[in-house]
């Protein structure tokens, strides 16, 4: 039997590779921060740019965009499988955990009859949970791609 953290860590994946982005985001807090750094030395997002730094909102706007048949920039939309392994309970209170995981997408686009991407991004996750109503929820997400200050095209889907 999986450890709880480990089973939302694991359910969030699975949601993102369904496309299932409604009840990916009810994974999350009110308040939750989304946040893929430039570096891994970066201990804040004030300290520069940033692949992804996203609120609640921001996380809403950018699933429906995706979700949009009209959104060109992600037609068709990008079919993606999460492979997580390496779960990791740091610290963990009556209210609030710290888990940390090495995680895999592999992304994968059809662009017409003939063209194709794929593209592997990879990296260490660091979920902080808070429990709320009694529920588990992430209250903010930190990934570290190994490859952060490459340079890369936009990252459509959530990793």
């Amino acid at each position: 039997m999986l450890h709880p953290f480990e089973a939302l860590v694991i359910r969030e994946a699975r949601l993102l590779d369904a496309r299932d982005y409604p009840a990916w985001v009810a994974l999350y807090t009110p308040d939750c921060h989304y946040w893929v750094p430039v570096s891994p030395a970066m201990t804040s997002p004030l300290e520069g740019p940033s692949h992804c730094n996203d609120d609640r909102q921001l996380m809403l706007a950018r699933t429906h965009r995706l979700a949009n048949p009209r959104a060109f920039a992600a037609e068709p939309p990008p079919r993606t499988v999460h492979v997580v392994s390496g779960v990791e309970v740091v610290s963990e209170s009556a209210d609030t955990a710290e888990v940390l995981s090495a995680q895999i997408m592999l992304e994968w686009r059809q662009r017409d009859g003939f063209e194709a991407d794929q593209r592997l991004f990879g990296g260490q996750v660091r979920h902080s949970l808070r429990r709320v109503d009694g529920d588990w929820r992430i209250a903010v997400k930190r990934i570290d791609l190994i490859n952060a200050e490459g340079s890369m095209n936009a990252i459509l889907a959530p990793i």
